[in-house]
């Protein structure tokens, strides 16, 4: 189920509620008991018992109370996290400076490297130092989905290999879009010992 955004706002409402003391809210926050009842059922928050309501010091007229728990905390976080925008322009001087070009892949692509780097202690070829970070600091491009790496002449040499397995395995597309866009091309051999 998708939140929609009454129930984002139920749940920044019950966070908020946690610097109170007991670190709970009831009606007086001015959300609907229901909004909470349906964050309830998926986990996302926890309702008092009713005979424990009084007890909670949010009133007398206070018919109900809730707070958070860890997955609805976490769904926050989550969430602040999926809707933060990635830096317009990743590259530095440094990347620049540090011999690196900007490589572009698509999500297909990325998940073949993903693979690649995850296969790493099983290969007699594996990946060159430095990739898997190089992965790690990969940003998705808003327009057009794809993401920007900047690699060194040594790991797109070795993003060409992984595209090479993928080709003899798989599919060839992400070895002929690496070399037709990036002029990399692995040619088996080039290990051989």
């Amino acid at each position: 189920m998708r939140l929609r955004a009454e129930h984002w706002e139920a749940l920044r409402t019950a966070a908020a509620g946690e610097a109170a003391e007991q670190g709970w809210v009831g009606p007086a926050c001015g959300i609907s008991a229901a909004v909470f009842r349906g964050l309830a059922s998926l986990g996302l928050c926890e309702m008092a018992p009713p005979e424990q309501v009084p007890a909670l010091g949010l009133g007398r007229q206070a018919g109900w109370a809730v707070r958070l728990t860890d997955d609805g905390h976490d769904a926050l976080v989550y969430e602040a996290l999926r809707n933060a925008t990635p830096p317009a322009n990743p590259a530095t001087a440094s990347d620049a400076d540090a011999g690196r070009r900007r490589v572009g892949l698509s999500p297909v692509d990325m998940l073949v490297l993903r693979r690649y780097v995850a296969a790493a202690a099983a290969l007699r070829s594996p990946p060159v130092k430095g990739l898997e970070k190089a992965l790690l600091d990969a940003v998705q491009e808003a327009q057009g989905g794809r993401y920007v790496l900047w690699l060194t002449e040594q790991e797109v040499a070795s993003v060409a290999r992984a595209f090479f397995l993928e080709r003899i395995s798989g599919t060839s597309a992400s070895a002929n879009r690496l070399g037709r866009e990036h002029g990399a091309i692995y040619q088996s051999g080039q290990n051989a010992r």
